[in-house]
């Protein structure tokens, strides 16, 4: 049975190592090679009759205890050598009784048979322990810590029951070691830095790349004028920078910002943005107050660096390039059923007439151009917003889509940070706004051109299926207006192509694509609006809300509206997953009329992305 009072208090001697350390093994193998030797010169003397067996029989033996010797020596692991197996070992056996059968529940060697960890398992959990250190995530050492303090207060080592105790907390000797495992932070400042992670994005504590304590002090130095800002207690690292707590003495958040950038240096590397409290601390506030008595968090100031821009030009580059090529590949695909134009392709081609082919291409320009229209408009709508709010963006990126679409639209990042969430709102807002509006007037005038169409002209026109159709309730809607009422062309069987003016076919994809800029994810245009109506904390719950509904959605979906939602969730949370970058004031709440816009371009996406049914 394990007894704490026997190893808890680190008494466990050096006798575990009489023959591990390195000193040792080599004395031992160096005895073990010498007997070999007088071993091979006694075979040889008996065979000469200059010796006898019982001589040879003691060797033997003395062969087979060093070799003994060697075998139960425990070996250190690759990556220690014997002195460093030696210190690990002794450690853990001066470990608190409950973090060292916290790491031995952790590594899942407690069973029935040996349920407590023995003085000849230390060798073997110290192997284990290096082995897996990257696994052993910081909750479950937690968790096996607290499970093993549950075991330890319910028995003493003789079987009788101890008093029982808070399993929420930690011992403080298992609170220092856990402390100076995790970098010399407690578990609660671990939490802390999670939560501010979640809400900053990770171009903001870029390798290398964050603000440091001189930043915060050179902030500092700039407060000392107490009509700006009255600062409360030391700077408060965070990952990626700082945050400074006080009292604004200006009305106006603007004002603050724009009166604490007059006094810093213009060569200031980093930048101070003005946002509610985004640590627990903050968040929560105390703990013994009612629920019904907590208020929102106070503002901070937030020390970055103000490098914002990203690190994967190369890869943005490579998603364009795909993102094109899919683009062609669905305005060929919406032509793959008209057998009648593939088969005039081959005969004039073999005759070395490429007239069919240049029809082809025309038409293709057809779709390909609208498509490229409406997201020129929607991409002129951001800029505008920049230039008129002076903030940076980068280049746009074209990301890459498979199946009943050509792309996912552009991924466009900001360089700088906007002023205001209002400012952050009007920019998410426009792109998918103008984007909507151009996909919109592209569908009706592709929908009115193929109603008015000849037979013959129908039959070089591009098709979607039925089934294509039914992705979107209120594209389909609308197509079933323009060709009589509901159902007219969405009733038919999924199978069925669908003739339509290329116009038409790339209105249809737009409002799709546009739509899906607008859901509640990382950096896309919804989650930035998410982000300016419902602040950082809020957006973590509508955006995480939000992907996991998406996810579980494609498993009662239809195929094809289940492999296309799959793939945007799929390419989002690789292109577009990280929070969007601070505001220079995040205090200012949008506007009632910003609001309420927002909400209604959300339920005009909502009514695009839900299939018919």
């Amino acid at each position: 049975r394990f007894d704490p009072k026997a190893v808890g208090n680190g008494k466990l001697g050096s006798s575990l190592f009489v023959k591990n350390d390195q000193d040792t093994l080599e004395n031992e193998l160096y005895k073990t090679k010498d007997a070999l030797t007088r071993l091979d010169s006694l075979e040889a003397a008996i065979r000469e009759e200059e010796s006898d067996l019982s001589e040879l029989t003691e060797e033997v033996k003395s062969v087979e205890e060093h070799l003994n010797n060697l075998s139960n020596a425990p070996l250190p692991p690759e990556g220690l050598s014997m002195s460093e197996y030696k210190q690990s070992v002794l450690a853990y056996a001066k470990l608190p009784v409950s973090l060292k059968f916290g790491l031995y529940i952790a590594l899942g060697m407690n069973t029935d048979a040996s349920p407590y960890p023995k003085a000849s398992d230390y060798a073997e959990i110290v192997s284990q322990l290096y082995e897996k250190r990257q696994i052993i995530t910081i909750k479950k050492l937690e968790d096996s810590v607290k499970e093993a303090q549950k075991l330890l207060k319910m028995r003493d080592s003789n079987g009788t029951v101890l008093k029982s105790g808070n399993m929420n907390d930690l011992d403080e000797e298992t609170e220092k070691v856990i402390s100076e495992l995790l970098d010399g932070k407690n578990v609660d400042q671990v939490r802390n830095d999670n939560a501010v992670k979640q809400q900053l994005g990770r171009v903001t504590r870029k390798d290398g790349m964050t603000a440091t304590k001189d930043d915060a002090e050179i902030l500092l130095e700039a407060l000392k004028d107490k009509n700006i800002f009255v600062v409360r207690g030391q700077p408060e690292e965070i990952p990626g920078g700082y945050i400074l707590r006080g009292t604004s003495r200006k009305e106006d958040a603007n004002d603050l910002i724009s009166e604490i950038d007059k006094k810093l240096p213009s060569n200031w590397k980093a930048q101070v943005s003005y946002m509610p409290d985004m640590t627990l601390e903050g968040m929560l506030g105390d703990f013994d107050v009612p629920t019904e008595q907590l208020k929102d968090p106070d503002p901070v100031l937030v020390v970055l660096n103000k490098d914002f821009s990203t690190q994967s030009g190369w890869i943005f580059q490579l998603s364009s390039i795909i993102a094109i090529t899919t683009t062609l590949y669905f305005a060929v695909q919406c032509y793959a059923g008209d057998t009648d134009l593939a088969s005039r392709l081959v005969e004039t081609g073999n005759l070395g007439d490429f007239t069919v082919l240049d029809q082809f291409n025309g038409q293709l320009l057809l779709i390909l151009a609208p498509l490229a229209i409406i997201q020129i408009f929607h991409e002129l709508g951001h800029f505008a917003i920049s230039k008129r709010d002076k903030f940076e963006t980068g280049m746009p990126t074209l990301l890459p889509m498979f199946g009943p679409l050509p792309n996912l639209g552009f991924r466009t990042d900001l360089k700088t940070s906007p002023r205001n969430l209002t400012s952050l709102f009007d920019f998410a807002f426009i792109g998918p706004f103008l984007g909507l509006f151009a996909a919109f007037s592209c569908l009706a005038y592709g929908l009115l051109a193929t109603v008015s169409s000849t037979p013959e002209m129908l039959q070089g026109y591009p098709a979607l299926s039925v089934s294509e159709l039914r992705c979107s309730t209120l594209a389909s809607s609308i197509v079933d207006y323009f060709f009589g009422g509901n159902g007219a062309v969405t009733s038919g069987s999924l199978d069925t192509a669908v003739k339509l003016h290329p116009f038409a076919v790339a209105g249809f994809a737009g409002v799709i694509i546009q739509a899906l800029e607008l859901l509640p994810f990382g950096s896309t245009d919804g989650g930035r609006m998410s982000l300016a109506l419902f602040g950082r904390s809020g957006n973590v719950v509508v955006g995480g809300t939000t992907w996991f509904a998406f996810l579980i959605a494609t498993l009662f979906l239809n195929s094809t509206t289940a492999d296309f939602l799959l793939g945007v969730w799929i390419i989002n949370n690789f292109a577009q997953n990280d929070m969007e970058i601070p505001c220079r004031d995040e205090t200012a709440n949008v506007d009632i009329v910003r609001s309420i816009a927002g909400l209604s371009l959300w339920f005009i996406a909502i009514l695009a992305l839900v299939p018919l049914q």
